[in-house]
C-alpha cells in the first residue's frame, strides 16, 4: 500500500536551445501585445465592408479601451448602415459601463456629443461580450451619420444622471471618407 500515485505523467525536460528559443517567442509576444495595447489605449480606427442579402454593409469602428475608472472612459463606438438607398444605420457603443441586460431592452439614455446639450433618446440595450454593453442608435441613414461625424469628436452617455461611457476619437477624416465612398 504505496501512497505513490500508480502512474506518472512523463516529464519531459527542454534542451537549452529549445528553452531559449521558447523564451524569445514569448518575449516576442509580450512585445506585441504591449504594442497593441498602447495603440488601443491612444484610440484606434478600423473599417470594413461586406455584402448581404439587404445590400452593402459600411461600418467602422474606434476603440479606446484602458483599464482606468472601470470602463467608463473609453470602449467601442461603431457606425454601420447601408449603401443607398436602404436606410437603415446605426450608431453603436460598447462598454464595461453600459448595462448589459439579459435580453434586448429599451432605455432612455442622454447623449452629450462635444459641447452640445445632452439629448435623451431611447435606445437598444443589449448584452454584448463578456463586461460589455451595447447601446444601438438608429439613424435616419448613413450618408445622415456621416454628415453629423468630424475628424475629432467626443461623445458621452448618462443613464439616470450617471455616466455609462466617455470616448473621445480623433483622426476620422479618412475613415469618414472610406465610408463615403462605400455608401454610394
Amino acid at each position: 500500500d504505496s501512497l505513490e500515485p500508480e502512474y506518472r505523467a512523463p516529464t519531459r525536460s527542454l534542451s537549452p536551445e529549445v528553452f531559449v528559443r521558447l523564451k524569445k517567442l514569448q518575449a516576442e509576444t509580450d512585445e506585441r501585445d504591449a504594442r497593441i495595447a498602447q495603440e488601443v489605449a491612444k484610440g484606434i480606427w478600423f473599417s470594413a465592408s461586406s455584402s448581404t442579402p439587404e445590400g452593402k454593409l459600411c461600418t467602422a469602428s474606434f476603440a479606446k479601451l484602458t483599464s482606468e475608472d472601470n470602463g467608463k472612459s473609453g470602449g467601442i463606438v461603431s457606425i454601420m448602415g447601408f449603401q443607398k438607398p436602404k436606410p437603415d444605420a446605426w450608431l453603436i457603443f460598447y462598454g464595461t459601463g453600459i448595462p448589459r441586460p439579459k435580453n434586448v431592452k429599451k432605455i432612455k439614455i442622454a447623449l452629450q456629443q462635444d459641447d452640445e446639450p445632452a439629448q435623451t433618446v431611447q435606445v437598444f440595450n443589449y448584452r454584448y461580450q463578456g463586461r460589455a454593453g451595447a447601446i444601438a442608435f438608429s439613424v435616419p441613414g448613413l450618408t445622415a451619420a456621416l454628415d453629423g461625424m468630424r475628424d475629432r469628436q467626443s461623445f458621452k452617455l448618462s443613464i439616470d444622471g450617471k455616466t455609462a461611457m466617455a470616448i473621445r476619437w480623433a483622426d476620422a477624416a479618412p475613415v469618414i471618407e472610406q465610408l463615403k465612398q462605400c455608401a454610394k
